[in-house]
């Protein structure tokens, strides 16, 4: 909890980012369209960005790779007024309270804009540790278990759905990588589908997707793995990119040497 002193300091510390917020955004605008505002879609696996001219304006027109800009400068527009209001709320919350529980406005701001649009935004006053912490701490709804399943737990608690998993999860502890568990995401047709793991490249605060697939003897599971992963293609996620999958079957185990060397050359450190 933070006490009344340090609310008091945190009360002047977000007055002097909130006029800092509004004197920034105060500039963007002056270099944006009047009255305009930002569209995010995603098609053919990418992220596709229109600017509606107007609030009557339905879909907007197409902002071209080569005016990108517009589209970090409009993004950034809509980050910078969203975390001007919720600076305010937090503001008058704070001066009504003797102790409040730790919060990171800039986060939350993030997290009330389109998932899409994240990747223009530019998010200040928020370091990597905060950013990883928010990130890990994030609620999703997870997968539940079959009645009566066998239960695997990784060392640090989290149960997971093969003794394979341990040791991918074990392993990415080992070398400090932060990883979600069956965290969903959403494709472009609308399909929910929870990858095994979600990794996070703190610098580029990039996601990872892992998706491991066990069971490879099988004609009919091995069929559904290569769809899985042509849906991940036709959604923007590609091997050694933004996706990892790995692979085995019963006379062909993980090769746990491998899977080692391959994640100590991650630079995905916390």
């Amino acid at each position: 909890m933070i006490n009344k002193d340090t609310i008091n300091k945190e009360i002047v510390e977000l007055e002097y980012i909130m006029q800092e917020t509004k004197n920034k955004l105060v500039q963007l605008k002056t270099k944006a369209p009047k009255g305009c505002s930002l569209r995010a879609t995603r098609h053919s696996g990418s992220n596709q960005f229109f600017i509606r001219r107007n609030s009557k304006e339905k879909n907007g027109t197409y902002i071209k790779k080569k005016d990108r800009t517009l589209a970090e400068l409009l993004a950034q527009i809509e980050y910078s007024e969203k975390l001007t209001n919720l600076l305010a709320e937090e503001i008058d919350e704070l001066k009504g309270l003797q102790s409040i529980p730790d919060a990171n406005p800039y986060i939350n701001a993030v997290y009330k804009m389109s998932e899409l649009k994240w990747e223009l935004l530019t998010i200040p006053y928020i370091s990597d540790e905060e950013y990883l912490c928010s990130w890990l701490s994030q609620d999703y709804d997870k997968l539940g278990f079959r009645e009566n399943s066998t239960e695997y737990y990784t060392k640090s608690g989290i149960r997971v759905r093969s003794k394979s998993e341990i040791i991918i999860a074990d392993t990415l502890d080992e070398f400090e990588i932060p990883y979600l568990y069956e965290k969903p995401i959403k494709f472009s047709k609308g399909g929910i589908v929870h990858p095994d793991f979600t990794l996070l490249n703190v610098k580029t605060r990039q996601e990872i997707l892992w998706e491991h697939f066990g069971m490879m003897d099988d004609i009919e599971y091995r069929n559904n793995a290569f769809m899985k992963i042509r849906e991940y293609e036709s959604n923007g996620y590609y091997q050694g990119i933004n996706l990892i999958w790995t692979f085995e079957t019963s006379k062909y185990p993980i090769n746990t040497r491998c899977l080692r060397e391959m994640i100590s050359k991650m630079n995905l450190r916390k």
